[in-house]
């Protein structure tokens, strides 16, 4: 069907191999985690279509750089080693040992779908964080909600094996995985990727 052909920069499927172990946050970041990093951020609140108000919503609004301050933030409050996830690392979360589009197999439940598509005017959904079945390794949010940022810059896939890959050493873009909450289905696939500004 229409979800088996894959887009343009999901070509050549390669084997990569994650040769390290690591860990990654069972939750998307909410805005109350995120704020007390960056307290300003609270003005940001509900800027997009009213969306993301709420403490436990998933923070919206937040550059690559943002994201990867508030790690190195995080890193030097607790002591442990935080950044975000590579590219491939965030697929073998996402994949949780499925081959199929998605961890739930050929199709995405309808409870995953929170507003795809929103055509014409804005609605307001809740972005709030675990509130969709995990997938079977207790990682909630990674079909939908909202997208979430990527160590790597974006870029096409070559066709080698490779093991760990970071991606490129520069670009215009950063890679963000799994779309949000006003997506198509088509678009929550566990390889879809995007390059973001």
């Amino acid at each position: 069907g229409m979800f088996e052909k894959g887009d343009y920069d999901e070509r050549p499927a390669h084997t990569v191999h994650i040769t390290r172990p690591f860990h990654i946050g069972v939750c998307e970041v909410t805005n109350a985690q995120y704020e007390m990093f960056e307290h300003k951020h609270k003005k940001l609140r509900g800027k997009d279509d009213g969306l993301s108000k709420e403490d436990d919503e998933a923070v919206l609004n937040v550059s690559w750089f943002d994201a990867s301050r508030f790690c190195q933030w995080l890193s030097e409050k607790e002591g442990l080693p935080y950044r975000l996830p590579t590219e491939a690392e965030w697929e073998y979360a996402c994949r949780a040992g499925m081959e199929t589009n998605f961890h739930t197999g050929k199709t995405l439940p309808v409870e995953y779908l929170k507003n795809p598509g929103r055509g014409g005017e804005p609605e307001y959904v809740s972005l709030q964080v675990g509130k969709t079945p995990p997938n079977p390794w207790g990682i909630h949010d990674m079909h939908g909600n909202v997208e979430e940022w990527c160590y790597d810059w974006y870029g096409p896939y070559t066709g080698e094996a490779q093991s760990d890959p970071t991606g490129y050493i520069d670009g215009d873009f950063k890679v963000t995985r799994g779309g949000s909450h006003g997506t198509y289905a088509y678009y929550l696939r566990s390889a879809n990727r995007m390059g973001t500004i």
